[in-house]
């Protein structure tokens, strides 16, 4: 029986594609990229349809893959401080400019454009800074 390819993570650049390549060979786990033109050369869709530099494994590697890569497949925001004020408050969301983000997707959707960049990122609830 033939083994399956399965995409284990989707990065949003190509630098960070291939640290996470290189992690997995290092530990003896064949990998490789797809989809990395396109996100290169559109980047405006990442996080939409699939979009992204996704990297690929056989089924039979997932387990000890998914070891290797926890840190990014499952981020902890209970280790995160704030630089700003050291509250231990931090939420993953749209940030600190969250209503120019919401009327940014309002207007995309109704003038059929693209949304742009509209990743996720972790913040602050007490002070509001935006954590990278």
């Amino acid at each position: 029986m033939e083994n399956e390819i399965i995409r284990i993570l989707t990065c949003d650049n190509l630098t960070e594609a291939h640290l996470v390549k290189g992690r997995l060979e290092n530990d003896g786990i064949n990998c490789f990229l797809t989809n990395q033109n396109f996100t290169n050369l559109v980047p405006m869709y990442n996080n939409m349809m699939g979009a992204g530099i996704q990297i690929m494994i056989e089924e039979k590697n997932y387990e000890e893959a998914y070891e290797i890569l926890q840190d990014k497949i499952n981020p902890q925001t209970k280790n995160l401080t704030c630089p700003n004020c050291g509250s231990n408050n931090i939420k993953l969301g749209l940030g600190k400019y969250k209503g120019f983000k919401l009327l940014n997707i309002f207007i995309a959707i109704f003038s059929f454009l693209p949304l742009g960049n509209l990743k996720p990122k972790y913040f602050c609830k007490d002070c509001k800074t935006e954590i990278n």
